[in-house]
C-alpha cells in the first residue's frame, strides 16, 4: 500500500504560522518603539496619522444667542489653526469646505464635530 500525504495542508499550516510570527514581531517592535518615546512624541506621531487619514467634519459658526448661523462640511480633511513662535493660536480656524471652498472662522464662536 502507498500512503498519500496531503502536502498542501502542511504547507498551509507552515505559512499561517510564519504569518502569525511576522505579525507578532511587528507588534512587539511597535510596542518597544512606542515605549521608548516620550508622551509628547507619541502624541505627535498619532496626530500625524490623524492628519494623513483625515475625517469628515461639520464646522458650525454660532451667534451670541447660541443659535447656529452657518455650517460647513469638511470631507476627508482637517480643520487647522495657525500658531505663532510662542505656540499661541491665531484665533481662527482654517479649512476647505464642500459648500464654499476655503473658510476662515473665529475659534471662539466655532463648534467642530466629527460626522459618523
Amino acid at each position: 500500500m502507498i500512503a498519500v500525504l496531503d502536502t498542501s495542508a502542511a504547507v498551509e499550516v507552515v505559512l499561517k504560522r510564519e504569518s502569525m510570527q511576522k505579525t507578532f514581531y511587528f507588534f512587539l517592535l511597535f510596542l518597544l518603539f512606542m515605549g521608548g518615546c516620550t508622551e509628547e512624541s507619541r502624541n505627535k506621531i498619532f496626530k500625524q496619522a490623524d492628519n494623513l487619514l483625515g475625517k469628515d467634519l461639520r464646522v458650525s459658526y454660532v451667534a451670541d444667542s447660541g443659535a447656529i448661523v452657518k455650517s460647513w462640511t469638511v470631507r476627508d480633511g482637517k480643520v487647522t489653526t495657525h500658531k505663532d513662535e510662542q505656540g499661541a493660536t491665531s484665533g481662527y480656524y482654517y479649512f476647505w469646505s464642500v459648500e464654499s471652498g476655503y473658510v476662515q472662522v473665529p475659534i471662539v464662536r466655532t463648534i467642530v464635530e466629527e460626522i459618523k
